[in-house]
């Protein structure tokens, strides 16, 4: 090797053969892509094990939950095409649904004037609320009953909605006494 390259300033000369500052990195080589391939493993981890809590792409949930859009009247009819048959139910394309996240008043066997009044209430609230825009009707996915439903718009249930006007109150499986006297 020609030892008269170095320029002065430079190192002495290595007695391993590299030239000038040239080194053998090999380990320190090894340890970085260990490193790189360790954090990938661990990502990939990380992902399968936390999938379920990221969102997931919404490629065609759009068609999966179609939105309601009608204008819905009152009426007494079952199997109506769009309207409200009380304050926690309706008609829509000839089925009957109910919303699965409230309790509300009776009108029919009611066991005060004022539970009746209320329940009228409720009934023209909901219709207002069902025609105020789009909103989509989910399954409750608690409730297996197939006419239970969840009225979503814009991210809000509507029968949370009746329970802050008044209308109704969470769902609750024990009968509430709406003649009790207690504030709307």
């Amino acid at each position: 090797m020609a030892h008269n390259l170095y320029e002065p300033g430079d190192r002495a000369f290595d007695p391993s053969g590299a030239w000038l500052h040239d080194r053998q990195d090999g380990p320190a080589t090894i340890v970085a892509g260990g490193i790189i391939l360790v954090a990938l493993v661990i990502a990939a981890a990380a992902i399968l094990l936390f999938k379920d809590l990221m969102p997931a792409a919404d490629h065609g949930a759009v068609a999966a939950r179609p939105t309601i859009s009608e204008q819905f009247g009152l009426c007494d009819d079952l199997t109506g095409a769009a309207c409200v048959l009380s304050a926690d139910s309706y008609a829509y394309k000839g089925h009957y649904y109910r919303l699965a996240d409230i309790s509300v008043p009776s009108q029919i066997g009611a066991k005060c004037p004022a539970e009746a009044e209320r329940a009228q209430e409720g009934r023209i609230a909901l219709a207002a609320m069902m025609n105020g825009g789009a909103f989509e009707a989910r399954p409750d996915p608690i409730d297996p009953d197939p006419a239970a439903r969840v009225l979503v718009r814009d991210g809000v249930s509507i029968g949370q909605l009746m329970i802050l006007k008044g209308h109704a109150r969470p769902w609750s499986p024990k009968p509430i006494h709406w003649c009790a006297g207690q504030p709307r």
